[in-house]
Order: structure tokens, then C-alpha cells, then sequence
């Protein structure tokens, strides 16, 4: 019988899960015990994404910490610096910055970390991020989101809300889930699709709740 392909957030999150075994040094029997305790399985392969989510979610309590690899200049070929060398900055409070536009661009980064899409939600990756979205060939990007003007911001926002909403709408199909009917062959709305995500997952942290405010702009 061939097994069904994985999808691309179950092998992310399944890699994670491993990553997390070798960091907390788990034996094999205490591992198979975890995946239970988690899940009643004791197979990433036949668990779900919200199962695989709670499994991540119990490595986390019990120490496991996500690690950044330092990344590599490609087109100078130099190291990146350590993260050890260069504190990563958290984002400023919500409601603190000039232009609202910047309060909703850090909600849903903070929470795109919180749901295991991206790695690192720092306010440091999330500048790299946004040096990347705004260079042109001409010159580098702006160094900092808090540099945004309304234009850029308005445009790595929607990037953001598109790259997220993507990532939600693969895990909500995973679990068998509808979404609500299309508009003229448009994706549901950002909101609408977070929602759905929000209310049926378990692992669900109160800032997550709060992004659906914050980063309301459709």
C-alpha cells in the first residue's frame, strides 16, 4: 500500500519534532512515550498537522528552543554574523509605532512564528526580511521596518498576509476542513481563513487571538 505524500508544513514541522528529539537528548522509548502522551500515536508519519503542532508544542515546554542557523552573503560569500555576537532585537509593543501599518507587519510575523512557519520572529529577521521585499537592483532595501514609508509598508504587509494565508490554507485542507466559498475564483479572505485556523487548533496563544484585530486591512 503506498503511503500518501507529505505535505510541506507536515515535513517542516516533522523535521522540527526531530530536531527537537536530538536537542532534549530523548532515548527512542521516552520519545515513542512523548509522542503519545501528545497524541495517542506514537508515528509523526500518521499523525495530522494540529497533532504534529501539539507534539512541537510539548518539546517546547519541555526546553526545546528553535536555533537559527547564521546564514551565509551569497553574493559576497561571507558568514553572517552569530547570533551570539549580534542580539537578536524583539519588536517594539503593539500601538508604539509611527505608522499602523507597522503595528499589523509585526503582528502577523510575531505570529507566523507562533504557528511554525517561519523560524526566527524576531524584529531582527524580520528587518532582513524586509531589506530583502524593498531592494531593487539599483540599491539595497530599507534596513528597518520602523524606516517603512506607506507605500513599502502597505506592500510587505500584503506580502506577508499572502505568505501566511497560503501556509494556513495547506494545513486547513490537511485536517479536512472547508473554507468558506470563493468570490469570482478569489481566495478567501485573509481574515476569514485566519479565523477558521484560530478556532480549530488547540495551541493557540493569546497574542494569536489578538492578530486578528491587529492585523485587519482588507
Amino acid at each position: 500500500m503506498k503511503t500518501q505524500p507529505q505535505s510541506a508544513p507536515k515535513l517542516r514541522l516533522i523535521k522540527l519534532i526531530h530536531v527537537a528529539k536530538r536537542q532534549l537528548n530523548l532515548d527512542e522509548h521516552i520519545y515513542r512515550l512523548m509522542l503519545t502522551q501528545a497524541t495517542a500515536k506514537d508515528s509523526l508519519r500518521a499523525m495530522n498537522l494540529i497533532e504534529l503542532e501539539q507534539v512541537l508544542s510539548l518539546f517546547k515546554q519541555k526546553g526545546f528552543v528553535i536555533q537559527v542557523k547564521p546564514r551565509t552573503n551569497k553574493r559576497l560569500h561571507l558568514p553572517a554574523m552569530s547570533p551570539e555576537v549580534t542580539p537578536k532585537r524583539r519588536s517594539p509593543a503593539s500601538g508604539t509605532s509611527p505608522n499602523a501599518l507597522m503595528d499589523k507587519i509585526r503582528a502577523i510575523w510575531i505570529t507566523m512564528g507562533h504557528h511554525f512557519i517561519i523560524e526566527d520572529n524576531s524584529e531582527t529577521a524580520l528587518d532582513a526580511f524586509v531589506r530583502r521585499m524593498t531592494g531593487t537592483k539599483k540599491g539595497q532595501g530599507v534596513d528597518s521596518t520602523q524606516w517603512l514609508n506607506d507605500a513599502q509598508a502597505l506592500k510587505v504587509l500584503e506580502s506577508l498576509k499572502n505568505w501566511h494565508r497560503r501556509e494556513l490554507i495547506e494545513r486547513i485542507k490537511a485536517r479536512g476542513q472547508t473554507l468558506p466559498p470563493r468570490d469570482n475564483n478569489r481566495l478567501p479572505s485573509y481574515n476569514a481563513v485566519l479565523e477558521i485556523y484560530l478556532n480549530t487548533t488547540t495551541l493557540c496563544k493569546p497574542h494569536d487571538k489578538k492578530i486578528v484585530k491587529e492585523a485587519r486591512h482588507d
